[in-house]
């Protein structure tokens, strides 16, 4: 009886021992910081007596009346849409497309794998000089093959997202070998099965492919909407939010807040706490809508 109830306790105690440093680390460097972001949100932050005199939602309505903030907002949904228009379907695309190859399979995973180590500084470099304006630019370099008038890409306020944008489209590798493990463990039975029925090609990806790995393209949709809403590195090492503001995201305005002579910790983590909100409000939505799906 003692070592029976001694066993039950190390079950109940061990799982929590190990998960104990995970915790932690989770509270203080993720919970302990968003609270602190509440904290500042609500007061007139002073550097040198944190955290200053309490001003409650006094930066929110100063926020909530600056149109540079309102407009960072617009241009992050945009940025949101266009990833999920333009790149978000490329990975599932090649996914299926490998998955129907025999031979060479393997090296075209690595190739596909292969642009996800080149740093981010370097694509950068890359990706500037393909935006080039000038003639010597790749881009421009193509719509003068094909007779079309260059454009000023990340120049442009028209253009300046889709070409930051268009730059992850080197950069899904990662997603297709997930994708493609997902649709290589569809068991052959039920493939055989459905060409015995007369269900092939398109019907095939529609009908079973794409059915049997939708848990999959719901947890990479929540990564993109939640990844691009916080979109900070392009936009800032391509066009510092220009021209004009129209790359400037809602990360990038709250980088600016802190770091471009305003000093507006306060406006900062205000817009901070938004853009939190928002985007577990999305979550929510979509983790709803899949379980609603499920029943």
């Amino acid at each position: 009886m003692h070592i029976s109830k001694s066993l039950k306790v190390k079950k109940a105690v061990v799982p929590w021992i190990f998960a104990l440093p995970g915790l932690l680390g989770a509270f203080i460097f993720r919970y302990y910081f968003m609270f602190q972001t509440l904290k500042i949100s609500l007061h007139d932050y002073d550097i040198t007596k944190p955290p200053g005199e309490f001003v409650g939602f006094e930066n929110y309505i100063r926020l909530f009346a600056n149109p540079e903030f309102w407009g960072a907002w617009k241009n992050t949904f945009i940025f949101v849409g266009l990833y999920l228009l333009i790149i978000f379907p490329l990975p599932i695309l090649h996914a299926i497309c490998l998955s129907e190859i025999k031979k060479g399979r393997g090296l075209l995973a690595t190739i596909y794998l292969m642009p996800g180590f080149i740093p981010l500084s370097i694509l950068v470099i890359i990706w500037k000089w393909i935006w080039n304006p000038a003639n010597f630019g790749l881009a421009n370099q193509f719509m003068t093959f094909l007779g079309v008038p260059t454009q000023t890409w990340l120049g442009n306020p028209s253009l300046t997202k889709f070409s930051i944008i268009f730059t992850f489209i080197i950069s899904g590798g990662f997603s297709v070998m997930l994708y493609l493990s997902a649709i290589l463990g569809i068991s052959n039975d039920i493939y055989e099965a459905a060409q015995i029925d007369g269900c092939s090609g398109l019907k095939k990806i529609f009908y079973i492919t794409l059915p049997n790995i939708k848990f999959l393209i719901l947890l990479q949709l929540i990564i993109a909407i939640i990844s691009q809403s916080q979109i900070l590195d392009l936009p800032y090492q391509l066009t510092r939010g220009g021209p004009n503001g129209a790359s400037t995201s809602i990360t990038l305005y709250i980088f600016d807040q802190i770091t471009d002579g305003r000093i507006e910790y306060g406006g900062a983590m205000s817009a901070a706490a938004t853009l939190g909100l928002v985007v577990f409000i999305i979550t929510m939505i979509q983790l709803k809508m899949n379980n609603s799906e499920r029943e």
